[in-house]
């Protein structure tokens, strides 16, 4: 029996959420040990752009082999590669097929009966969230992950929230569902706190992050807090749609120089911005996780998030629950954050527990050797 890993539609070394998913949990799996006895080979597929097993940080084992194609780097071409030539792949024998995102051969199962599919769905953005894609694209994804949820034997998630928003939106069983929680295995919890006066955003610089409430809410504590007037906000990510809007409305308010867009950093500048905040502020109005509260918890902060999508479930009682759209809530919420965090901060060292890496990888590996 095989073990297939669909990594075609990572194309480059700069990943995003599913990829520091995926990569954080395979890049602590031995898979010398016995559990990985089951499978005869576990096969990588690639694109030419990347070297999988580097970027993935992945152990190398004599039964892992990578193949790599080179024409799959077109979106359109890599739709029909997938969906009409991949399953040919899996003709013969027992195979199972696992892909970190929805993208997985919808006629493989047609083609041989033994193959099991097992996809990953983190959220339902399209569904929720207008403007995130464009009309093809976001037709090509809506598709997709309704397809992918119902010919997948499991489909893994982040959270409850996303298992019950698929549910919803699918109309498959619960039980076909297993969540796994994201979790950050290259931080370790200090109870440290080094506090700077600033606040933080996490995200890509997009209209749907809701940037815009937290500007506004930031500057109306700005104006009823004259002794607090020397905090500052920065922003912290990789420039997305619409972010001219958002440049804008820092102008229009005239907050350069107290809104800074830091842009997209490396883990260890981000991770040294978060460290030494006054506290994360996260007001997305979907998420199927949201990592940035939680990172935030590992250095001891506490995060304003939404009362909304998955945020609640993340942060627990360890943070501030609010309504995203109420920006004079969110100001007294700041006010709250710098003099009342120890209320909150009581709590991260438990809340932190429910997203424990070992308990998180070994679900992993027991939905992915489960039907061996």
């Amino acid at each position: 029996m095989k073990l297939y890993i669909n990594l075609i539609n990572f194309n480059s070394n700069k990943l995003a959420g599913v990829g520091y998913f995926f990569k954080r949990i395979v890049s602590n799996i031995d898979f010398e040990d016995e559990k990985w006895d089951k499978f005869d080979e576990i096969i990588l597929l690639s694109n030419t752009k990347v070297e999988c097993l580097s970027l993935f940080d992945i152990n190398a084992n004599i039964k892992i082999r990578v193949i790599k194609f080179s024409f799959v780097h077109n979106f359109v071409i890599r739709i029909l590669f997938e969906q009409f030539v991949l399953p040919f792949y899996l003709i013969r024998g027992k195979n199972v097929f696992f892909s970190p995102t929805p993208s997985i051969p919808l006629w493989a199962k047609i083609l041989n009966k033994k193959n099991v599919l097992i996809s990953s769905i983190h959220d339902m953005i399209p569904f929720r969230v207008d403007n995130k894609y464009s009309f093809l694209r976001s037709l090509y994804i809506k598709g997709l992950s309704k397809k992918a949820a119902q010919n997948s034997d499991t489909i893994i998630t982040v959270s409850e929230f996303s298992k019950h928003d698929i549910v919803e939106i699918t109309n498959i069983e619960t039980s076909k569902i297993k969540v796994i929680y994201n979790f950050i295995p290259e931080l370790k919890f200090s109870s440290e706190t080094i506090s700077e006066p600033y606040f933080v955003t996490v995200c890509t610089i997009e209209p749907g992050k809701n940037i815009e409430n937290m500007i506004i809410g930031f500057n109306d504590f700005l104006n009823k807090n004259i002794e607090f007037g020397f905090y500052k906000y920065k922003i912290v990510g990789q420039l997305g749609w619409g972010y001219d809007k958002i440049i804008s409305l820092i102008k229009d308010l005239g907050l350069e120089e107290k809104v800074e867009i830091m842009g997209y950093l490396s883990d260890s500048e981000k991770n040294s911005v978060i460290e030494k905040c006054t506290g994360m502020v996260y007001l997305s109005r979907y998420e199927g996780f949201g990592i940035p509260p939680l990172e935030a918890m590992y250095f001891n902060k506490i995060s304003i998030v939404s009362n909304v999508s998955s945020l609640p479930e993340v942060v627990g009682t360890s943070g501030i629950v609010q309504d995203p759209n109420d920006t004079v809530l969110l100001s007294n919420n700041l006010k709250r954050l710098i003099t009342n965090s120890d209320d909150f901060r009581v709590n991260i060292k438990y809340q932190i527990e429910k997203f424990n890496p070992k308990i998180q990888i070994e679900k992993f590996v027991e939905v992915i050797t489960y039907y061996s």
